[in-house]
């Protein structure tokens, strides 16, 4: 009698999952590039520049009366949904780009953008439970909430590929990330260290550009460039890093091909 075939599960590789990450960039560099600025830093940056012509973001404003606080909580709960709404549609973007570019193919610009519109009212519930969940689990001591990040790591990328639902999405990620997470702490520490230097460098260098104004309501030159640069490296990072990370716990845990993930964009 046949028996099938048994897969012996393999350790996860942080340095995979950069190669993984790297890989993708360089394999379709305009448009994961393209996505991280058109989708995800301009339209910050639009939010930013408008929320300074309205005087939201000064003190000043603030405390002068001029702003209210309803307008200034008004505002910034708006800047929080369109924050959501903007990471969930780069991050579905780029993981439909990252999972191609895993198997050797290429994407269109159009096609991945395509992918994030389909899964953004998902993937904004998603987000919001995921915000509530973590944010309490910090509010508890901290530690809870490190866990549930790490239990929850590839959720985004499981709704987005899977398609299991949004509750079951924090179920499956839990399954994949299940003695793995020691690695993706130290994982997630890299990315977090690489992008508190970046930011670091791009405030000292806003600091040399003290002074160089656009006349877009106060911002500087060095303001504007600076929210480019940084939400740019950021979304790249975060946005192919997620994506690599599950492809790579698919494949350590299940031997799954990667032309597998691909039948989902069929």
């Amino acid at each position: 009698m046949a028996t099938a075939p048994v897969f012996e599960e393999r350790k996860i590789s942080v340095g995979r999952v950069f190669q993984r990450a790297f890989s993708a960039i360089g394999n379709n560099p305009v448009v994961v590039l393209g996505l991280a600025v058109l989708v995800g830093a301009l339209p910050s940056l639009l939010m930013t520049y408008l929320f300074v012509q309205l005087g939201l973001t000064s003190p000043e404003a603030i405390q002068s009366g001029a702003v209210s606080p309803t307008g200034f909580g008004a505002a910034i709960f708006i800047s929080s949904v369109i924050g959501m709404v903007v990471a969930a549609l780069v991050q579905a973007s780029l993981t439909r780009a990252v999972v191609s570019a895993n198997e050797g193919r290429r994407v269109t610009f159009g096609e991945s953008l395509s992918a994030g519109f389909r899964m953004i009212l998902p993937l904004i519930a998603l987000s919001i439970l995921f915000a509530i969940g973590v944010g309490i689990g910090f509010m508890l001591l901290l530690i809870p909430g490190i866990i549930l990040l790490l239990m929850w790591a590839v959720a985004i990328p499981v709704l987005v590929i899977e398609r299991p639902g949004v509750i079951a999405s924090f179920g499956r990620s839990a399954e994949l990330t299940k003695g793995s997470r020691w690695k993706i702490l130290g994982l997630f520490l890299v990315l977090f260290i690489s992008y508190w230097l970046l930011t670091v460098v791009v405030g000292l260098v806003g600091l040399g550009m003290y002074g160089a104004t656009s006349g877009a309501g106060g911002l500087t030159v060095a303001n504007l460039l600076g929210s480019v640069i940084a939400g740019t490296v950021f979304n790249i990072l975060w946005g192919t890093i997620q994506p690599s990370l599950y492809v790579e716990l698919r494949q350590a845990k299940e031997g799954l091909a990667v032309e597998d993930l691909q039948d989902v964009f069929a």
